[in-house]
């Protein structure tokens, strides 16, 4: 992955994606934030995955990320949180009002990461 191209935020109490990256002093963008994975869900085919080496915290994007969790590619799939032992997954969001947790971390992409 490229370095740099995110912001790891610590959310600390539950609100709303746009509401959290403005109060961070971010520009909001539709689709630049990821939230942390933290219980059983469907994942669509289309979304983006980040998985963050919990001994590392080496980041790992895009199809490989699908493949180090058994992931079909492009597949709409359900699973749960507790066989990501090795990794912290973070799920890319299109909505401006999925709620984030507190207590987890947001991945936001940062404006000009790819210049």
């Amino acid at each position: 992955m490229t370095p740099g191209r995110f912001q790891v935020l610590e959310v600390d109490e539950n609100k709303p994606i746009k509401k959290f990256v403005l109060e961070n002093g971010l520009t909001f963008n539709k689709g630049r934030g990821f939230y942390e994975f933290t219980k059983t869900e469907t994942i669509q085919g289309k979304k983006e995955i980040i998985l963050m080496d919990r001994a590392t915290g080496d980041l790992f994007e895009g199809e490989s990320a699908r493949e180090i969790l058994g992931l079909p590619h492009g597949t709409t799939v359900r699973i749960k949180p507790n066989n990501l032992e090795k990794y912290v997954v973070f799920v890319q969001s299109t909505s401006v009002n999925r709620k984030l947790i507190g207590g987890t971390r947001f991945l936001y992409e940062v404006e000009d990461w790819s210049l």
